[in-house]
């Protein structure tokens, strides 16, 4: 049986608070501060290997990240954010700094451990 999709709403609760995101070597901090706009704070290392298909060729999510990085390249320098940049949700986020797709939404934690997931599921 599948389950349903998870449903997330932002508050300004959650905007106060500062997440962190360490997968695959990529690390940062961000602050979901708009429904729609996630800060992901200077300073937020990028994994730099693509993720793959099986076959070796690379994966659509890991293109996507490309795209991304592409798009924010003067914001970058050495695998390293130099200023902050905005997505509009966290799995862009994630795509962005993990080089390939991921769960943001549970990759994000506070310094608790709560997950991002435990703070907006609707």
């Amino acid at each position: 049986m599948l389950m349903p999709k998870a449903r997330h709403k932002w508050t300004p609760e959650i905007s106060q608070i500062e997440f962190t995101f360490s997968d695959r070597g990529a690390k940062g901090k961000a602050i979901w501060q708009k429904r729609d706009e996630l800060l992901l704070k200077a300073g937020a290392k990028l994994t730099t290997e693509p993720q793959m298909n099986r076959n070796g060729t690379t994966n659509y999510s890991a293109k996507y990240a490309q795209v991304l990085r592409a798009d924010h390249a003067k914001q970058i320098a050495n695998n390293i954010t130099k200023a902050d940049i905005i997505f509009p949700s966290p799995n862009t986020l994630g795509i962005f700094l993990r080089y390939g797709g991921n769960n943001s939404w549970k990759n994000l934690i506070d310094k608790d451990g709560k997950s991002l997931d435990d703070w907006s599921r609707a």
